[in-house]
């Protein structure tokens, strides 16, 4: 794992989580943190705006 992501994580999630106020929209975790951790392991295994390069090139352009 990157120690990039983890900067990141630690800074944006952990620290404005731990703040009272913060607590009604960090507290449901499985709404936030389980679709999060299925989209690193997405990108993990797939190169970066994949999906729409598939699209591109799906697509025929006509060059008259």
């Amino acid at each position: 794992m990157n120690w990039g992501y983890i900067s990141a994580f630690w800074t944006t999630v952990v620290m404005n989580c731990v703040q009272p106020v913060n607590w009604q929209a960090c507290l449901p975790v499985q709404d936030w943190l389980f679709p999060a951790i299925g989209d690193y392991i997405r990108f993990k295994t797939e190169e970066p705006y994949a999906s729409e390069k598939r699209a591109l090139r799906s697509i025929q352009v006509d060059d008259r």
